[in-house]
């Protein structure tokens, strides 16, 4: 149990990451729209780290489910 404690914490704590990764892209997503230029936001380093984090975080819950996969059942 306190592995899955673990495993599910680290991901729940990705999923703050990646929640605020994608708040910044959107950010320079809707500066970008607002330019006139919406294209510009998909070369930027907000959008690397926040796709970043997205797998980051679906590599975090796959480990979650290893660990559930593996717990005895009650």
């Amino acid at each position: 149990m306190e592995e899955l404690a673990l495993v599910e914490s680290a991901a729940l704590h990705m999923e703050s990451l990646e929640a605020a990764a994608e708040r910044r892209f959107d950010s320079v997503h809707a500066e970008a729209v607002a330019a006139g230029d919406a294209e510009r936001a998909k070369n930027t380093p907000e959008l690397e780290q926040w796709l970043s984090a997205r797998e980051q975080t679906d590599a975090a819950w796959s480990r979650w489910a290893q660990v559930m996969d593996a717990k005895p059942a009650a």
